[in-house]
């Protein structure tokens, strides 16, 4: 079974996030305190991509976005964060 090239960008990007959200967690760590945990932002990334994508699909240039496609990317990128802020030190 293979992505379309719109599913792997989405995936990619939101697992990529999550390194990014990830690094600037450790490195500010007066973050890891606020209202919303930086585990959950990839969802806010998720959700600006997939409306691109969704716009896309729509209009017949993109393939629809899966909620395993979702799934994958969300919780793998709010793993990473957990992860990289865990092992911080």
């Amino acid at each position: 079974m293979t992505l379309a090239r719109s599913r792997l960008l989405y995936i990619v990007a939101v697992l990529a996030s999550g390194i990014a959200i990830g690094l600037i967690a450790v490195l500010q760590p007066h973050l890891q305190q606020a209202a919303v945990p930086p585990a959950a932002w990839p969802f806010a990334v998720s959700l600006v991509i997939d409306l691109i994508i969704g716009q896309r699909a729509a209009q017949g240039r993109a393939e629809p976005l899966t909620m395993g496609d979702r799934f994958v990317a969300v919780i793998g990128a709010g793993l990473i964060v957990t992860a990289m802020v865990a092992f911080s030190g």
